[in-house]
């Protein structure tokens, strides 16, 4: 009788609390400018994402997630799983994580507000605002540190750095780095630094005259309804703050404890995805920032050898099919997030959960997918080295200098004696004929085609043949592009070129390539391939038939190679006894991905990984050195890439078959000291194992539990 009642009270409460979540989320979320909760246009796509990030979540054991995007007025958020395991909470749109480095982009927006104001100049030194940072051998500007170009380190030793527990205030945090070299001159070199950036927050204090929190509160969360956005701390009460976990050795457990005081402008904020996207919607507006300093932010940076950076100010800068897009993605103990930005079409995804790891890019990428009907960047295989370095300067041509043109609403220029060098930069490297005799030369004239050392050419010429386009069929007309790509982008300026005298022509072998292209593309390239996504749950089979048939005798079609890679892996990996019950199945999958990429060392490399969790290091090493041999992707058959997947079966719990994979690359390259590490690590948790099985049998042996407390050390 008492456990009926204990049941149905306790049945009662759950559902009280479940209603009373939901009503604070209608509340909350509906006032968000007017936008809607629902999913209103986009009702479909949302019902075959809920299924997709289920099936993920469940496939990479991320206990609580929540995501949404706002597109013009449209808004939807979602929240999946649970946030508190022990306690049952679920994820809501309000669940509060920690944002880790998308904290990095408001910090640059607080330095540009400063200087709008006229309380900094980002050109000015760093110790003009935190006179007790050490002088260093160059002086550093703010604008240096903001790209990651001030030649500040990230972290040393993380072991002790990245595991702190104490509360640390602005000048103690800098203290754990302050005395450390710098790593390059500044601006001759980027590399990424959360160090840079707390530096950073220590400028805002000084220029400010007020704590980093309070100035982000005041100028950036309060202005945009930010109501759930707070600096971390233990010690305060935050609404539905989420619990973090983290994979041990395959076992889902509590993150480690990590006090973020000491990285407060580079990652210590917590927030909501509701937040996120009132965040990311202010900022396309410009309701916080200028058109101008937004502008400044979104512009990637240049290193000193003449190359783009690819990030700006606190943003990556990352076109998406010939779309601007800024993002920025967040990692530390407790949490994974990402905010991906497209002021153009005023639309933004955010993304957070609970799990250290998990394929944070890829759930995201999915929603991008379905909202937009488009692919993710797929680019076509062409199984050789010469027809892919073709691709290659078509596709930055047309995923570049769109960009450019969908970002500025203007080509990059519109000279006629520039444009005329720029087209002659085109054909001299855009040949075939010149590409496969002079390969080498010309495939590094071709990966700088769209950094300054080249004067961006192919930013220029591909913001140019999109202005043409719509000068002569109407903005409109360049919708199309996004999701047919590049090869419909050039066979369409081809045909005008023409039409209009060839006023910039194209050398001969590079328009009948592009003709080709077109048709192979066109008949590959569609509604099914648009919207695919390859997961371990996926029907790989049933996958590799349909890419099969559509790939036929084509010279081109979608290359899903990593995908592919990927999902068998994992797949693999999922269960201790899957290559026993699967073995046959997976081998077989594998040689349908060989058959339909065989030039690429991508399904080699994969077979080889089968191999070795199949228990044959015998076999895994022939296939590596197919994989080394192959035609195109030759990067993936390295030792930094071997390394890799020996620390994903390190870590999931498979030391015997990672053991194995490291004997096998350590072979291949005796050379290399990251594969040594990883063997090291492997034979430490097994030395644990066996003193801890010793203690276990004979618990009087105390110089083994020494040796133990040593190891855990």
């Amino acid at each position: 009788m008492h456990k009926t009642m204990d049941t149905n009270l306790y049945t009662m409460r759950r559902f009280v609390v479940r209603f009373f979540t939901v009503s604070i989320i209608f509340f909350l979320v509906i006032p968000f400018n007017g936008m809607t909760q629902n999913g209103g246009p986009y009702s479909q796509d949302i019902d075959r994402f809920s299924d997709f990030v289920q099936k993920q979540m469940e496939a990479d054991r991320i206990p609580g997630l929540s995501v949404g995007f706002y597109k013009g007025d449209t808004m939807w958020t979602q929240g999946y799983g649970m946030t508190d395991l022990e306690n049952e909470v679920e994820a809501t749109p309000l669940s509060a994580y920690r944002l880790a480095s998308v904290t990095k982009s408001m910090t640059a927006v607080a330095i540009l507000q400063l200087q709008e104001s006229g309380k900094l100049d980002i050109d000015d030194p760093v110790k003009k605002y935190v006179p007790y940072f050490p002088r260093k051998r160059w002086d550093i500007s703010v604008r240096h540190l903001m790209g990651h170009l001030g030649g500040i380190s990230h972290y040393k030793d993380y072991e002790k750095e990245g595991h702190i527990k104490e509360e640390k205030d602005t000048r103690e945090a800098l203290e754990i780095f302050d005395e450390f070299d710098l790593v390059a001159k500044p601006g001759t070199e980027y590399h990424y630094s959360s160090y840079g950036y707390n530096l950073l927050g220590a400028v805002i204090e000084g220029a400010a005259e007020q704590p980093y929190g309070q100035f982000l509160k005041q100028n950036i969360w309060k202005p945009l309804d930010m109501h759930h956005t707070w600096m971390d701390a233990p010690d305060r009460i935050i609404p539905n703050r989420v619990r973090g976990y983290r994979l041990v050795f395959g076992e889902r457990q509590p993150s480690e404890y990590v006090n973020i005081s000491s990285r407060f402008a580079a990652g210590g904020t917590r927030s909501t995805v509701v937040d996120m996207l009132r965040y990311a919607r202010g900022l396309n507006r410009h309701k916080v920032l200028s058109a101008r300093s937004t502008r400044m932010m979104e512009t990637s940076m240049n290193a000193a050898n003449g190359k783009r950076t690819d990030y700006g100010m606190g943003w990556h800068i990352q076109p998406v099919n010939g779309h601007f897009q800024a993002y920025h993605t967040g990692g530390q103990p407790e949490t994974r997030t990402i905010l991906m930005r497209f002021p153009t079409r005023d639309f933004a995804i955010a993304l957070a959960y609970n799990l250290e790891g998990g394929s944070l890019r890829s759930i995201a990428r999915h929603l991008y997918q379905l909202i937009m009907d488009e692919g993710w960047n797929v680019k076509p295989y062409t199984g050789n080295r010469y027809d892919d370095a073709l691709v290659e300067g078509m596709w930055n041509i047309y995923n570049y200098g769109m960009a450019y043109y969908d970002y500025r609403d203007k080509p990059r220029n519109t000279d006629q004696q520039d444009m005329s060098k720029m087209f002659d930069f085109l054909n001299n490297t855009l040949h075939p004929e010149k590409i496969r005799n002079n390969f080498e030369e010309v495939s590094q004239k071709i990966e700088l085609g769209r950094h300054p050392k080249a004067r961006t050419a192919y930013v220029r010429i591909g913001s140019y043949m999109a202005h043409q386009l719509a000068q002569k069929y109407g903005v409109s007309h360049l919708e199309q592009y996004h999701r047919q790509g590049a090869p419909a982008f050039f066979r369409d300026y081809l045909a005008l070129s023409q039409e209009e005298g060839n006023r910039w022509p194209m050398n001969q072998a590079m328009q009948e390539q592009i003709n080709r292209y077109y048709r192979d593309w066109s008949n590959s390239w569609n509604d099914y391939t648009r919207g695919l996504y390859i997961g371990s749950w996926s029907d790989l089979s049933g996958i590799l038939d349909r890419l099969q048939a559509l790939a036929g005798e084509r010279e081109i079609y979608p290359d899903y190679t990593s995908s592919l890679a990927n999902a068998l892996f994992e797949r693999a990996l999922e269960k201790e006894k899957a290559l026993n019950q699967e073995a046959p199945q997976l081998m077989s999958l594998a040689r349908e991905f060989i058959e339909l990429y065989p030039e690429s060392a991508i399904p080699y490399l994969t077979r080889g990984n089968l191999n070795i969790l199949a228990g044959a290091p015998g076999k895994a090493k022939q296939w590596y050195r197919q994989a080394m041999d192959a035609s195109v992707d030759r990067h993936v058959a390295s030792a930094g890439i071997l390394n890799h997947y020996a620390r994903r079966l390190f870590e999931s719990g498979r030391l015997d078959q990672a053991k194995m994979l490291v004997e096998v690359a350590s072979d291949m390259f005796p050379g290399n000291g990251q594969l040594w590490d990883t063997r090291g690590d492997i034979l430490r948790i097994r030395s644990q194992r066996a003193y801890q099985k010793a203690l276990e049998l004979n618990p009087t042996l105390e110089e083994t539990r020494e040796e133990l407390k040593e190891l855990k050390q």
